[in-house]
């Protein structure tokens, strides 16, 4: 579920299907409909463990997550006994034990590290890099209350799983521009936390996230408590870290029992994982077993802009029919002999020229539109769908060399439909009758427009 359905609109100057304008029949009650939600959102483009070659040099970034300068020399009553790290430009307290675990130089027999897996490229990076991308694990943010990018001491944050899977490009990368709904289970929402800008640098929380993992053999949840993100925003797009407590059980579930038997992918046994969590989880101090309960653990993430769309509330009773369809389409805007002369010039072999037409339609939203896309999203107003149907009809007129008539007509349907017909085109209703009906009954013929 994508922002490509608003291509896939704008591109339906291709298909069939008629409109009558016939009178409207009585309504049936309102549904709940899917609204985008306010302010701006983002999909995780990478996520990951944050490595740094020579921590004790140093970190480059993190957070004293408890408010304390820890030493394992002389623990304060209640913690675990463990060394905080310090930051690059000497701050004091920096809470990252996991890192100890990944930069463990225990070796197995066969010469392995026994916690190789946790390092930088290897099997789990890689796995749960490529959770995010595939939709094993999606993670969404939301921000509102941003009035300036670069400085602000009033935002709002929030962030969700969802069981959508991000939109990817030929180069495996995550596409801005996307839609994607939240977790259908409050369970996997945030709180609201409050947060401020400094210098372009997003500072919010404590948050406790909570994300589903659907990653192979694994069906469990991730679980980070009393966490702090640290986002660099940039254009449509943001990059930098989350720290937070991850509860060692949580970890115990997620992994499983390792053996040194079950391949490479784990190289540690579960008495070797229970030993590393011995030593260095710093968290959830428990007074009757003097054993920390979650270890510090700190994310490198980024992400790009996405339109995020969440349950609306549930809709009203429906209203009486209407009379005759008051939708006026103009007719045959690409028949003159200019347009039929670029569309010819368009054809090849394989498609036709207003099958090439169509493709370019499509890709107009997100290459050339998308501000105006975000727009119509949360405001269906004319002046709102006219904007985005000029912007398409642009869009298409500089590439193709049709008239604005006969692009018109393109931007128009996608417009209209992008207004009214997201919510009953959502995937999986994306090729449904619902779907193709929603355009007919809403917005232009765009066949007779076009006159194709």
């Amino acid at each position: 579920m994508t922002m490509a359905l608003v291509s896939v609109l704008a591109g339906w100057g291709c298909g069939g299907g008629n409109q009558d304008n016939a009178g409207g029949v009585d309504g049936a009650g309102g549904s709940s409909a899917s609204l985008v939600l306010p302010g701006l959102g983002f999909v995780t483009s990478t996520f990951g463990f944050y490595y740094q070659g020579d921590p004790e040099a140093g970190l480059h970034t993190g957070f004293n997550l408890d408010g304390r300068v820890s030493s394992k020399e002389a623990p304060a009553p209640g913690e675990c006994a463990h060394d905080d790290f310090v930051g690059s430009n000497g701050e004091p307290g920096i809470d990252y034990s996991f890192l100890r675990i990944i930069n463990d130089e225990e070796v197995r027999e066969d010469g392995k590290y026994v916690f190789g897996g946790f390092r930088e490229g290897q099997i789990i990076d890689g796995v749960i890099g490529g959770a995010v991308k595939n939709g094993s694990m999606t993670i969404l943010v939301q921000i509102q209350g941003l009035d300036d990018p670069r400085h602000d001491d009033d935002v709002r944050v929030r962030i969700f799983g969802s069981e959508d899977g991000p939109a990817l490009g030929t180069d495996n990368a995550v596409l801005q521009g996307a839609t994607l709904s939240v977790h259908a289970n409050s369970r996997f929402h945030s709180s609201e936390v409050m947060g401020m800008v400094a210098d372009g640098v997003l500072t919010a929380g404590p948050i406790d996230l909570r994300f589903p993992v659907d990653i192979m053999i694994v069906r469990d949840e991730l679980f980070l408590h009393d966490a702090w993100l640290r986002l660099e925003l940039e254009e449509d797009a943001f990059e930098g870290t989350i720290a937070g407590y991850w509860d060692v059980a949580n970890i115990r579930d997620i992994i499983g029992k390792p053996t040194t038997d079950n391949g490479n992918a784990a190289n540690f046994t579960i008495e070797q994982f229970d030993a590393a969590m011995r030593e260095h989880a710093d968290g959830d101090y428990d007074p009757q077993s003097s054993q920390c309960g979650s270890i510090s653990t700190m994310f490198r993430v980024a992400g790009v802009q996405a339109f995020l769309v969440g349950a609306g509330e549930p809709g009203g009773q429906g209203g009486n029919g209407g009379d005759g369809g008051a939708i006026t389409t103009p007719v045959d805007q690409c028949l003159n002999d200019a347009d039929q002369a670029a569309l010819e010039a368009l054809a090849s072999e394989e498609q036709s020229g207003p099958a090439v037409v169509g493709m370019i339609a499509g890709d107009c939203p997100l290459t050339a539109c998308g501000a105006e896309v975000g727009t119509v999203l949360s405001d269906s107003s004319e002046e709102a769908r006219n904007a985005l149907g000029d912007c398409i009809a642009r869009c298409i007129s500089d590439q193709t060399g049709l008239s604005a008539g006969c692009t018109g007509c393109y931007g128009a349907i996608a417009a209209c439909s992008t207004a009214f017909c997201i919510a009953p085109c959502l995937p999986p209703n994306s090729g449904s009758e619902e779907c193709a009906n929603c355009a007919l009954e809403n917005c232009i013929d765009v066949n007779a427009c076009t006159g194709l």
